[in-house]
């Protein structure tokens, strides 16, 4: 199971999205299934492997 938290950067296909504006802010709304990757953060040691 992935998890994203608010404020991470994920890889999504911009077309299996739902987009909703609520107070002058707009929001984007995935299902689990559409998000293809979640970024780490920075501060995290690397291993020196790639994928």
């Amino acid at each position: 199971m992935r998890q994203a938290n608010f404020g991470d950067t994920v890889l999504y296909d911009p077309e299996e999205l739902a987009e909703v504006e609520l107070e002058c802010q707009a929001y984007v709304f995935l299902r689990e299934r559409d998000v293809h990757a979640i970024s780490e953060p920075a501060e995290q040691p690397r291993s020196g492997m790639y994928l």
